[in-house]
C-alpha cells in the first residue's frame, strides 16, 4: 500500500499507516529505566526481544510505503540489562537492507501477508523475477547481514560452526542469534544487536538442506544438543531432523561462557532419517504434504514434528507466484493433523499418529516414559502439550497483532479504525479485497485456544545403537525391509488428547523441568477488557494454569484455578520465566520465580515483573512513549547462558 506525497499529513515524515500501524523508534544508546516497585535482587542477566519495528517507510519521491501485515513489518531487536532493580535499555532496527529493497521496489521480497494491489501480471513477473535473481539474491545475502528480515525467535549461545566463528570473530558459544521459519538466520552483537551476519543451516553445516525450519529449537541439556529439522519441497517434499552438538562450551555453573582457553571441539552435526512418506499410509491413504510448522516437540528419546492440514499449495511454489504466505497456505478440514516421531537414538522415522484436523503454533513441554500394561506388559508413552486450535482462524488475528490502541485512560482521543482501508489515501485505487476465514462470524470472534495433552501410545522403542557395529548393520537392512512390508510397523496409530485449559497462547514454562512431567503453564490469554483477537488491535492479558487440576470452564470463572493479570488498556508480550537461583531437587516449588513481559498501554510501553507464583506485580518499569511490539524473547544469565531460551 501508498500514501502518496500530496496526502501525506506529515511531510517529511512517513504518512501514518491507513491501517493501524506506528514505527518503533530505536534506541542504541544504553538508558537506565526508572523502576516503580522492586526488582528481586537475584534477577540478573540480559532479556532479548525480537519483533517488529517499521512499518512505514518513506520513499525517495515523498510517497509512503505501508506495511499490512505485522510479520511483514521491518525487524527490531530490545535488549534488557537487568541487575535487580537497576535496568538499561537499548534497541536497534535489523532490517536496513530490506528498506533498500523495497525503495528499489524488489520484485523478490516475500512476504507473510498478501498485497491485495498486485494484478495477475505482476504475480507472472513475480514468478521471473524469483527465478532469474535467485542466484544474485544468495550472493548479496552474503555480504548484506540485513539483506532479508529475520524477527521471530532469539537463541543465546546458538552453534554457528567453525566457518561462522572464523568468519565473524564471535566465539564459540557467545553467537547471539534471530531465527524465523525458513532457513534463513541472522547472527548479531550480543552487546549493541548490530548484525554481523546473514547465513543459513549450511553455513553451520552443508549436511543441513532445505528451504523451511521451525522458528522453536529444542534442547535437551543432559545430551546438551540442539535440535531442529528441515523441510524439503518439491514433488517429494521430506521433512528432516537434525542435532547440533555441543551446543554449549563445557562451564560450570558460575562460570562466563568462554573458549579461550583449551576451546573445545568443533560441533558436530547429526541428520536423522528424511520422513518423505506417512507410516501408516496403507491404512490412512495419506500421502506426505508439507504444511506450516512453527514449532515441534521433543522427549528425552523422542522427536515429533507435527503436521496439520495447513498445507503450502503446489509444494510450496505459489509462494513465488502470489510473493506471501497467507495466500499460499490452505485449511483442509478433511485430513488428519499428523504426529511425526522420530527415535533421536537411531535417527529413525518409527511411527505417524493421526488426530482430528487441528492447528498449533506453539508447542510447550513433552516427555516420554515406560507405562505397565494390565498384565504386566509395559508400552512406551509420548505425552506432549500443545496450544491448539480447531481451525486456522488465529491466522486472521495476527493482522491485528500491533496495531494502535486507543488508551482507556485518554477520553480525548480519538478511536483508531483500523477495519478498513481509506481508499482515497491510498494508491493503486482498485483495492482488491483479501477473504478472510473470519468474514461472516460475528465480530469476526475466534475460538481461544485449547492446552491439549495428546498421548502417543505403543511407540516403538527402538535400541540399535547399543548393539555392535556388524550386528546393527545386519539390524538396519532388516529394519528397512520391515519398514516397507511389515502391517504392524505400518499400522495406523491414533493420538488421543485431554484438555487442560482454555485460552492460553505463547505459552512458557520452567526450564529446569524440560522433557519432564510439569504443572506450571504461564502464557498469554484474552484480555476481559476488549473484544475477540480478529476484531479489532489485540489486547492480552497474562495467565498462570496449574495442569495438574484441569479447568474445562472459563478462565474468569469463580472457581476456575487459572491466576491472570490483566488491566484495562493494556496487552501483554509473550511471558518469560525466570527461575530463583538454587537446587531445583531440594524443597523449591516449581513455580518459584518471576515473570518477565513487555506491556504496551497506550501509546506506551513497559517492562513488567511478576511474582510467577501469585502473578502479583513486582515492579515495572517505563520504556518510552511507543508500542514495542514483540512477540518472542529469550533471557541469558549474568554468566552468559541462556536459562529461559525460547
Amino acid at each position: 500500500m501508498i500514501t502518496l506525497a500530496e496526502d501525506n499529513p506529515t511531510p517529511g515524515q512517513p504518512a501514518p499507516s491507513p491501517v493501524g500501524f506506528d514505527n518503533v523508534p530505536a534506541t542504541e544508546t544504553p538508558m537506565d529505566l526508572k523502576v516503580q516497585g522492586q526488582i528481586p535482587s537475584w534477577v540478573q542477566g540480559v532479556m532479548y526481544r525480537s519483533g517488529s519495528g517499521k512499518y512505514n517507510i518513506l520513499l525517495d519521491n515523498g510517497d509512503t510505503f505501508h506495511v499490512g501485515h505485522p510479520f511483514d513489518a521491518l525487524a527490531m531487536l530490545h535488549r534488557f540489562a537487568i541487575n535487580g532493580n537497576q535496568v538499561k535499555y537499548s534497541s536497534r532496527h535489523t532490517s536496513n537492507g530490506v528498506e533498500k529493497r523495497i525503495l528499489e521496489e524488489d520484485p523478490t521480497l516475500l512476504t507473510f501477508g498478501p498485497d491485495p494491489c498486485k494484478t495477475i501480471f505482476g504475480r507472472l513477473q513475480s514468478v521471473y523475477h524469483h527465478i532469474s535473481n535467485f542466484n544474485k539474491n544468495a550472493q548479496l545475502q552474503e555480504l548484506d547481514p540485513e539483506f532479508d528480515m529475520v524477527n521471530v525467535t532469539i537463541t543465546p549461545n546458538f552453534p554457528i560452526g567453525t566457518a561462522l566463528e572464523k568468519e565473524t570473530g564471535v566465539e564459540r558459544g557467545q553467537g547471539l542469534v534471530v531465527k524465523r521459519d525458513a532457513n534463513t538466520l541472522q547472527l548479531v552483537d550480543a552487546e549493541t544487536l548490530e548484525p554481523l551476519k546473514m547465513f543459513t543451516y549450511a553455513h553451520v553445516d552443508k549436511k543441513i538442506q532445505g528451504l523451511l525450519c521451525a522458528s522453536h529449537h529444542q534442547y535437551d541439556e543432559e545430551s546438551n544438543k540442539y535440535v531442529n529439522f528441515m523441510v524439503r519441497l518439491g514433488p517429494f517434499p521430506s521433512f528432516q531432523p537434525f542435532m547440533i552438538g555441543p551446543y554449549l562450551p563445557e562451564t560450570s555453573s558460575d562460570e562466563a561462557i568462554s573458549i579461550s582457553s583449551s576451546p573445545p571441539p568443533p560441533p558436530k552435526t547429526q541428520l536423522c532419517e528424511p520422513i518423505w512418506r506417512n507410516l501408516g499410509a496403507w491404512q490412512t491413504m495419506e500421502p506426505l504434504k508439507p504444511s506450516y510448522i512453527h514449532s515441534f516437540s521433543m522427549t528425552e528419546n523422542y522427536i515429533i514434528i507435527p503436521n496439520f492440514p495447513y498445507y503450502y499449495s503446489f509444494g510450496g511454489l505459489s509462494a513465488i507466484y502470489y510473493s506471501c504466505a497467507y495466500q499460499t497456505f490452505y485449511w483442509d478440514a478433511t485430513r488428519h493433523t499428523l504426529f511425526h516421531v522420530v527415535d533421536r537414538r537411531t535417527g529413525r522415522h518409527v511411527a505417524t499418529y493421526e488426530a482430528d484436523p487441528c492447528f498449533s503454533f506453539h508447542t510447550s513441554n513433552a516427555w516420554d516414559q515406560l507405562e505397565t500394561l494390565p498384565g504386566g506388559k509395559t508400552e512406551r508413552v509420548i505425552y506432549m502439550d500443545h496450544c491448539m486450535y480447531t481451525n486456522t482462524d488465529i491466522i486472521d488475528a495476527s493482522f491485528e497483532l500491533g496495531k494502535k490502541q486507543q488508551s482507556d485512560n485518554d477520553s480525548n482521543s480519538t478511536p483508531i479504525k483500523t477495519s478498513k482501508v481509506d481508499l482515497d489515501k491510498v494508491a493503486p485505487a482498485r483495492y482488491v479485497h483479501i477473504k478472510k476465514n473470519t468474514e461472516g462470524k460475528s465480530d469476526h470472534a475466534i475460538e481461544p485456544s485449547q492446552v491439549r495433552r495428546y498421548r502417543l501410545g505403543q511407540v516403538p522403542d527402538g535400541q540399535l545403537q547399543q548393539q555392535p557395529q556388524q550386528q546393527q548393520q545386519q539390524q538396519q537392512q532388516w529394519y528397512q525391509s520391515y519398514q516397507r512390508f511389515s502391517r504392524e510397523y505400518n499400522q495406523r496409530r491414533v493420538a488421543s488428547y485431554t484438555v487442560l485449559a482454555h485460552d492460553v497462547e505463547l505459552p512458557r514454562f520452567n526450564s529446569r523441568y524440560n522433557l519432564k512431567p510439569y504443572r506450571y503453564l504461564w502464557g498469554v490469554c484474552e484480555s476481559k477488557y476488549a473484544p475477540s483477537y480478529a476484531s479489532g488491535a489485540v489486547r492480552n492479558g497474562l495467565i498462570k494454569v496449574d495442569l495438574d487440576k484441569p479447568w474445562q470452564g472459563k478462565n474468569t470463572d469463580e472457581h476456575a484455578t487459572a491466576k491472570i493479570w490483566d488491566e484495562p488498556g493494556c496487552s501483554c508480550a509473550e511471558p518469560i520465566f525466570i527461575a530463583r537461583p538454587g537446587d531445583s531437587g531440594g524443597d523449591m516449588e516449581e513455580d518459584d520465580g518471576v515473570i518477565l513481559s513487555i506491556v504496551n498501554r497506550g501509546h506506551q510501553c513497559f517492562l513488567l515483573v511478576l511474582d510467577a507464583s501469585t502473578m502479583v506485580e513486582l515492579a515495572r518499569t517505563w520504556v518510552g512513549d511507543f508500542n514495542a511490539n514483540t512477540i518472542h524473547g529469550s533471557f541469558m544469565d549474568q554468566y552468559g547462558k541462556g536459562v529461559a531460551v525460547n
